[in-house]
């Protein structure tokens, strides 16, 4: 069993409070008295103005302390009326359109096995055809998610979902889309996946990132480091850690394949710098699809993790959303849940592709916040409350309940 402190309780810098429906308005944070948070200068000085890139002087990751960024993290899919709320009374019913997702055909499922939940069981949806309609794996908890007419709205007629693990399988006919209460499915003598976590970390190190690149990386080379010293003992770490720019830059995107040598991928992590971009959007596409489909993520494992660290959305080109579409339906059937960490710079229709991308492959949400008074204006999601914790903290307490 993983050790128990890998998952203490975050420390909370701040609560935050926001208006319920049907107004749905924007969050906003209420800091409460904690060390070095609450005041203009913040966790080591941004001031109004935050950090820019040029005030970093010769700041790297092994000169800046971790635990200064400050973020809070959204679960859609524990929030779902909520979310439900923002298309339905039309205040954000743009965004579906604008990426083309769909999430109102959410079927939750719950895998069990004499009521343990099952991990890593593989779950279909079908049609009359028996066409796969999405397919995903469950979670720790014996949770998956799948969706029909996600990207086009179609209703599919005639669905089944089908849970299988090892020789073991059973199938539902007609099930209901999700309104409170997941499908259940009990399997018997199920698999159980090796004691293995893939960590995949894919950064945005274009330009823009420069007022918080040398934090980040400080922060998740902390969570890496206490993930590899608190979990070692009851899971295999397997990390990969990528880089993307966009086109015309010095690389587009600079992958690492997952590796069982932590200190080779810290040290990877660590010689990046931020250049380049130019305009506002980035390959994200490009990046997504690079994570997905150009590594070699298990093919049986206790949890995938892909935290995507990013500030800026894809560009608008042709076939950008098919590619953003075929990039998430392969991460949710390969049991790879998706972590955007949401930076300096992301705007309203970003933050609502990130949450998309998320639902679809049963993540959750990050964002930075301007707590820390480190880098440039954060914007507020569109959520209801919220704590606000140090990156780091979060971001290991997310990984330890993705294994415990």
């Amino acid at each position: 069993m993983t050790p128990k402190h890998l998952f203490s309780a975050p420390r909370v810098l701040a609560a935050s409070i926001t208006s319920a429906l049907p107004s749905l308005t924007i969050a906003c944070a209420v800091v409460l008295a904690a060390p070095g948070c609450g005041d203009s200068s913040g966790f080591g000085g941004g001031g109004d103005g935050g950090v820019a890139s040029d005030d970093l002087g010769d700041d790297d990751p092994g000169q800046v302390e971790a635990g200064q960024l400050t973020a809070g993290e959204w679960r859609d899919l524990d929030h779902w009326e909520f979310w439900n709320g923002l298309f339905t009374l039309g205040s954000w019913a743009n965004m579906e359109t604008y990426w083309s997702f769909y999430t109102a055909q959410r079927y939750a499922v719950i895998v069990t096995d004499d009521n343990v939940p099952i991990v890593d069981a593989v779950v279909t949806l079908r049609d009359a055809e028996q066409q796969v309609v999405w397919k995903a794996r469950t979670d720790n908890h014996g949770r998956a998610e799948l969706f029909a007419g996600l990207f086009d709205q179609a209703v599919a007629e005639g669905l089944s979902l089908t849970a299988s693990s090892g020789d073991a399988e059973v199938t539902i006919d007609d099930p209901a889309v999700y309104s409170g209460d997941p499908v259940v499915i009990e399997l018997d003598e199920a698999v159980t996946p090796p004691p293995v976590l893939d960590l995949m970390f894919m950064v945005d190190t274009t330009g823009s990132m420069g007022d918080e690149l040398v934090y980040l990386q400080s922060e998740l080379a902390d969570v890496i480091s206490t993930v590899e010293a608190n979990a070692a003992d009851s899971v295999e770490v397997r990390l990969s850690v990528n880089f993307y720019r966009d086109v015309g830059d010095a690389y587009l995107v600079r992958p690492f394949p997952f590796t069982t040598d932590i200190d080779a991928a810290l040290t990877q992590l660590e010689s990046q710098d931020a250049e380049g971009g130019g305009d506002y959007p980035e390959a994200v596409e490009t990046a997504l699809q690079n994570a997905v489909v150009r590594h070699a993520w298990s093919e049986s494992a206790r949890a995938r993790l892909l935290f995507f660290v990013l500030d800026a959305p894809p560009d608008q080109g042709e076939g950008v959303a098919s590619q953003l579409h075929t990039a998430t339906a392969l991460a949710a059937a390969q049991g790879v849940r998706v972590i955007p960490i949401g930076a300096s710079g992301i705007d309203k229709s970003t933050e609502f592709l990130l949450r998309f991308i998320d639902i679809a492959t049963g993540g959750t949400y990050v964002f930075l916040t301007d707590d820390s008074g480190i880098g440039n204006d954060h914007l507020e999601p569109t959520i209801g409350e919220y704590q606000v914790e140090y990156l780091n903290n979060l971001l290991v307490r997310l990984i330890g309940a993705a294994i415990e």
